[in-house]
């Protein structure tokens, strides 16, 4: 009788024991808690300048050329002196009314290398001067231009004549002296070759 009854206590022991065991695990599982947490922080913001971002990126756009402006020409003399030409001068030696003029001359100085040309040019009227309006050395010849034109003010009166106007030009190389030289009268309303003289 008595071992009856331990052969029955036996499965209930055991029983009782794994009875005990899901007890013990019958608890919730852990949370993830056992996965590494990645805790680098957000990817690095790449502070390159961007293609289209011109803030830092000098300027193409490049800077205006200063603009070459002509000087207008000074009473008596052109703006420009050509090559092969140290100085270049007109004085007006002459005025009064007369007829249209229009002759000239020409005299070398080999010691100095100057051309003198003495001529006389006209004007519409009284108030009409003698300029010198250009000077050019071209395989060895000087062309002298010397224009006629109204220096009066805007409430200046002048006489009504023709006027006779009388002119010396000097022109000083610093290459020799050319081989000739023509003189030409602009009056405004044509230009007429007064003289060529050859040395």
């Amino acid at each position: 009788m008595k071992r009856r009854t331990f052969v029955r206590a036996l499965p209930a022991a055991g029983a009782l024991a794994l009875t005990g065991c899901l007890s013990e695990g019958s608890g919730e599982a852990p949370i993830g808690t056992d996965e590494p947490t990645d805790t680098a922080g957000d990817d690095p913001v790449d502070t390159a300048t961007e293609p289209g971002d011109e803030s830092d990126t000098p300027s193409d756009t490049p800077t205006e050329s200063p603009t070459e402006t002509l000087t207008e020409r000074p009473e008596g003399g052109s703006s420009t002196t050509p090559s092969g030409v140290a100085e270049k001068s007109l004085t007006v030696t002459d005025s009064g009314c007369g007829e249209r003029m229009n002759d000239a001359s020409v005299a070398f100085d080999e010691a100095s290398e100057t051309v003198t040309v003495t001529g006389t040019i006209w004007g519409n009227n009284a108030c009409y001067t003698a300029v010198l309006s250009g000077v050019a050395l071209d395989d060895g010849t000087l062309t002298v231009v010397v224009a006629s034109e109204s220096d009066a003010g805007t409430d200046e009166a002048c006489a009504q004549c023709i006027t006779e106007i009388g002119y010396e030009v000097t022109v000083t190389l610093d290459g020799g002296l050319p081989d000739e030289v023509a003189v030409v009268h602009d009056t405004g309303d044509e230009k007429t070759r007064v003289t060529s003289t050859s040395r």
